[in-house]
């Protein structure tokens, strides 16, 4: 019987897929941030190996406190920081785009690695599926 869970398990490894799922657009304004962060959620449960990745404006979707009442949108900060029950560790934000909105870790929901743009290309490079937001 553990030959065919080891052989079950092979073929999920097998067919498990690196998704990463690009966030380049501000948090307010459009549903483009809430749909990326469902997209997350729900392809989490499938067993997928997921990354997400916010550069550009996408970074604003990580800010701590973010108050959306007045414009009648769904305040993000709580899907962020339901990432972690949903087992997705693998979050990264560019550190360009941080550094030129001048947002620092402790100004953000969730605890991200920022890295360099060269480290960003190679981890974009790496994804069998780009979905981008």
């Amino acid at each position: 019987m553990s030959n065919s869970l080891s052989s079950n398990e092979s073929n999920t490894k097998k067919s498990s897929k690196k998704i990463g799922i690009v966030m380049r657009h501000a948090p307010y304004g459009n549903n483009l941030a809430h749909e990326a962060l469902d997209a997350a959620l729900a392809t989490s449960i499938y067993g997928q190996e997921l990354t997400l990745i916010f550069m550009g404006d996408g970074v604003f979707q990580l800010l701590h406190q973010q108050e959306s009442k007045a414009i009648h949108q769904k305040n993000l900060e709580k899907q962020l920081t339901a990432l972690e029950f949903y087992d997705i560790e693998k979050v990264f934000a560019c550190k360009h785009s941080l550094d030129e909105r001048q947002l620092k870790q402790n100004n953000l929901s969730i605890n991200v690695a920022a890295i360099e743009t060269e480290e960003l290309q190679q981890l974009l490079h790496e994804q069998d599926v780009l979905l981008s937001f």
